[in-house]
């Protein structure tokens, strides 16, 4: 069976909202944690036993990179709606959608002028 819409693709719309709002919670959780810690560190002056702020940075930087990337390049699900239109819509389709409501119009017309010749005699 050839699907003209791969119902994947319906799923992959529910998990990309999933997927943002994780990243959402991933970098609130991780700024309240890092401004808690950079508070307490400022404030008692934590010696060499702790890491620095900029060392927690360094060690954070691959997940924060990928959360803000996945923010910013995953498309929200209108976007994704269109996207599939998008790629539907051929030259072929059209082609083939206008000679059918062409055909379907003919059909009406002419089917109205028989209603209409009928109610005159």
């Amino acid at each position: 069976m050839h699907y003209i819409i791969n119902p994947w693709v319906f799923y992959l719309l529910g998990v990309s909202n999933a997927v943002g709002m994780a990243c959402v919670i991933f970098l609130a959780v991780f700024a309240i944690a890092f401004g808690s810690y950079l508070l307490i560190w400022t404030i008692e002056c934590i010696g060499d036993e702790y890491p620095t702020p900029t060392q927690i940075l360094k060690k954070w930087k691959v997940p924060l990179i990928l959360s803000v990337a996945f923010l910013v390049f995953m498309p929200s699900t209108d976007t994704i709606y269109k996207m599939m239109i998008a790629s539907q819509v051929t030259t072929e389709n059209i082609d083939t959608a206008k000679e059918t409501i062409q055909d379907v119009a003919d059909y009406i017309i002419d089917a109205v002028k028989e209603i209409e010749e009928g109610s005159n005699t």
